[in-house]
């Protein structure tokens, strides 16, 4: 968005959760009740010049527009509405995510492989044979989270929460 950014930064006080000055503009996290906002405003130059939305035309267009129409929403004093389907994780992708950030957590610790797949899926993993784990629907699930966990292992967490990546199963536009 661009425009003076005096008006419209008053207006989202409230709501600011985060705020950085950064070189590209000023990147806010506003707070509502069905979840964060993430916006950011270059400031122009001119006095008077009227505010512009730039919204990044790619796969996630349709993602994009709604969350801008939720912006303008909370710009109009409203509710703005709940968040659009493809940022909203379901519970399956909630708990892969959980065990992928355990994964990460436990191999950037030292802790060997089968101890953290025993954390996740229980101990009882700790008493099977090589062959029976390398064969057990465990040891596929965990190298299969595992590779996700890669994600989180090279930083790719704070890409995530930044909203600039995909990771997991999940969508961020």
């Amino acid at each position: 968005m661009r425009g003076d950014g005096g008006d419209i930064l008053s207006r989202l006080a409230p709501y600011a959760r985060v705020r950085h000055d950064g070189p590209d503009g000023i990147h806010l996290v506003l707070d509502s009740a069905t979840g964060p906002l993430r916006i950011v405003i270059v400031v122009n130059r001119q006095p008077d010049a009227p505010g512009t939305w730039f919204v990044i035309d790619d796969r996630h267009l349709s993602t994009r527009l709604a969350c801008v129409a939720r912006f303008g929403r909370l710009l109009a004093g409203q509710a703005p509405g709940p968040l659009p389907s493809t940022l909203r994780l379901t519970p399956q992708q909630k708990l892969r995510q959980v065990r992928m950030l355990c994964i990460a957590e436990g191999r950037r610790m030292g802790v060997a492989t089968r101890r953290i797949a025993a954390g996740i899926y229980g101990e009882r993993i700790l008493h099977l044979s090589r062959n029976e784990w390398r064969a057990s629907s465990w040891h596929r699930a965990f190298y299969r989270d595992l590779d996700g966990a890669g994600f989180y292992l090279n930083g790719g967490h704070i890409a995530l929460l930044q909203g600039l990546r995909q990771g997991g199963d999940s969508l961020a536009a």
